[in-house]
């Protein structure tokens, strides 16, 4: 009895530092699972269009011509990695892939603690020839925000459909992150902790 116990309690520890190398989202609604855009502030929302699924949950947004979404995050530690990024889906057999000059855009802009822009992290403009067709790509990446500026305090994260030409298509996005990156000696030290507290458990048991 005391075998599986010890067994059980290794597996929570396991399980404890798994789900913490793989840290919170710190974007409200990022996967659009409410059905709506709550959380974001948006820019001609009137161009959007909610969708009933999505990468990993039941809704997605899309949009054409010209529409954004952005949020703030704010308390960051400028020298922790951060995943950040998303999905973005081209839809070509409904003939909605991006082209004629219409793009899509993912970004983090860094900023201080008076709001200023000290640094940008950005996809690019990303159009219908820069995706894999009638699928979901994973635009995300890993960044450290002291990479791209000092005294940085807040993440503005925005995305966005915009255009340079009189094309046509529509960006679908789901799935968006800022999620910091918690330092492996951090874990280590996390799952140490929990090790030795399995061990402490089975003593008393004995």
């Amino acid at each position: 009895m005391r075998k599986y116990l010890l067994v059980n309690l290794i597996l929570l520890a396991l399980m404890s530092v798994s789900s913490y190398a793989t840290a919170a989202n710190l974007l409200t609604n990022p996967g659009f699972e409410t059905g709506d855009l709550t959380g974001w502030n948006t820019w001609q929302p009137e161009n959007t269009q909610m969708y009933d699924w999505g990468h990993n949950s039941s809704s997605c947004v899309g949009g054409w011509w010209a529409f954004s979404g952005l949020q703030h995050v704010d308390g960051i530690n400028p020298n922790t990695p951060h995943n950040v990024g998303g999905y973005l889906y081209d839809n070509v057999a409904s003939g909605e892939t991006m082209q004629g000059g219409v793009y899509a855009t993912i970004e983090a802009q860094f900023k201080n603690a008076s709001d200023i822009v000290v640094g940008t992290w950005t996809t690019g403009n990303i159009t219908g020839a820069d995706l894999i067709d009638d699928d979901w790509n994973n635009l995300t990446a890993q960044v450290t925000p002291s990479d791209y500026g000092s005294d940085i305090t807040r993440i503005t994260f925005k995305w966005e459909v915009n255009n340079t030409g009189t094309g046509g298509g529509r960006g679908i996005f789901d799935d968006l992150t800022v999620a910091p990156i918690p330092e492996p000696s951090t874990m280590l030290l996390l799952g140490t902790g929990l090790f030795g507290l399995a061990g402490l458990v089975v003593k008393k048991k004995k």
